[in-house]
């Protein structure tokens, strides 16, 4: 049976506009730390289409070095090296998120060492020089002694100028070592401020908390021992991504969201936990013991948003102990499911562990992901390219349906793993990457940007 023309050229138009498949990369480049390794957590595209990007980096041959540092690195819009500035004098220094203020400056935000506290921590760069304007911590709320305080998201207020919403934790279980805020913190409280930033460019003044707000409730039997993201989504409420400990049950992780009034923000307006066993995920991930929240974007204009991190199914074909799988959470507005996605790239030896998510110019969204295979866990030949990691990208339309999925790296370029992504303003993608490929050869990682092409009309 055969369509008319115009009928034909239609259908053929649209496949053309909707179909898409996995871009190519634009470029890739790396920067290094001295012989330290390196370990980006979070990047922005700024005004002038040049690259902000943030993370923390170990010296571990150097015992004159703190143990960790902050890293921030400034590029062009080509991934030119502008600057590099390491931030941290001693102990542990943690940075995990930056933003571009609306003078240029740009901001830092994590955790930083003072004597047996770690505290949450905010620098005020000058963008040409990388030069520190301030830096402000802020003490741990009744004088807690030898917890672990920090920030993790950060986003501007909308409507406003030179103010910022920033979450994290507060009074965390500390380690002897301090590796543990690397990642995941435990025992503590979500936190949230509003941080309201000097109009003046050059000015080296701390920036005034205009709100601050510890999340420590009980109810609904899961608490929020720490901030992810925020995001404000202008609509009039703010979202805060969190992890969940729950108090009835399993205690293991799980992702959780909070939204507050932006105007009025001691009001909450839902506070809700998505546990791994989520009914409306795949049936053949259903049934799932814990899950991590890493990243979060909004969704659009509709007040909704979407959650990225990983799952663990409750049993796979062949271990007996898990492994994680990619999970992209989409909420409304008020909180509720409008669809719950996991997927798993290659064998299930191989972990799959998001921690960027986007939104995309057609409505859909794009994760990057490591990718790669634990010592300990791989069942197949026991080789170094088996236990190589890779960065991982994965696209979904706006229904949460796979669009495509693709290794930006292979076995043969080192470990590699996607730390967060963002959709760029003339199209096309850039991913921040945890790097042995790109930059000095011997740090044991690197920071990586790859900038992809627009896989969109």
């Amino acid at each position: 049976m055969h369509c008319p023309i115009i009928l034909c050229y239609l259908l053929a138009l649209i496949s053309t506009i909707t179909a898409s498949s996995p871009p190519s990369i634009k470029f890739a480049t790396g920067f290094s730390n001295g012989s330290c390794e390196a370990h980006p957590h979070a990047g922005i595209e700024l005004s002038d289409g040049g690259f902000f990007m943030v993370g923390d980096s170990v010296c571990y041959e150097d015992p004159s070095s703190p143990p960790r540092v902050k890293f921030a690195v400034k590029t062009d819009s080509t991934g030119e090296l502008s600057w590099q500035v390491p931030l941290g004098n001693e102990g542990y220094n943690y940075g995990k998120n930056c933003l571009e203020l609306q003078d240029g400056t740009l901001l830092v935000v994590g955790a930083a060492s003072f004597g047996s506290n770690e505290l949450r921590s905010v620098h005020r760069l000058d963008p040409l020089t990388g030069s520190t304007l301030s830096h402000t911590t802020f003490p741990t709320p009744e004088n807690f002694e030898g917890g672990l305080d920090g920030l993790m998201g950060a986003d501007l207020v909308y409507g406003e100028e030179m103010e910022v919403w920033v979450t994290g934790y507060v009074k965390g279980e500390g380690t002897q070592e301090g590796e543990e805020a690397m990642f995941l913190i435990g025992g503590g409280s979500m936190v949230a401020m509003k941080l309201k930033f000097p109009t003046i460019s050059t000015s080296t003044k701390d920036p005034t908390v205009e709100f601050e707000r510890i999340f420590d409730e009980t109810d609904d039997d899961f608490t929020t021992p720490q901030g992810m993201r925020i995001i404000d989504t202008q609509t009039g409420s703010v979202i805060i991504v969190s992890t969940a400990t729950p108090t009835v049950g399993s205690s293991l992780y799980q992702m959780s969201a909070l939204s507050f009034s932006s105007s009025t923000p001691s009001k909450t307006l839902f506070r809700k936990i998505y546990p791994a066993n989520d009914a409306n995920s795949p049936a053949s991930l259903t049934n799932g013991t814990m899950s991590h929240p890493y990243a979060m974007s909004t969704s659009g204009k509709d007040g909704g948003f979407v959650i990225a991190g990983h799952a663990y199914p409750a049993s796979t074909r062949s271990h007996d102990e898990p492994l994680p799988v990619g999970r992209i959470l989409r909420l409304d507005s008020t909180g509720s499911v409008v669809w719950d996605t996991r997927f798993r790239e290659g064998p299930d030896d191989h972990n799959v562990e998001c921690y960027g998510v986007s939104l995309t110019r057609d409505g859909g969204f794009i994760a990057t992901c490591g990718f790669g295979c634990m010592p300990e866990t791989c069942a197949r030949p026991s080789t170094s390219e088996n236990k190589v990691w890779q960065v991982l990208t994965h696209r979904v339309d706006e229904e949460g349906k796979q669009v495509w999925e693709e290794l930006y790296t292979d076995t043969s370029k080192g470990n590699n793993a996607g730390e967060n992504i963002i959709s760029l303003r003339e199209g096309g993608y850039a991913i921040f990457i945890d790097s042995t490929s790109w930059g000095d050869e011997g740090t044991g990682g690197n920071f990586g940007l790859m900038v992809l092409d627009s896989d969109t009309n």
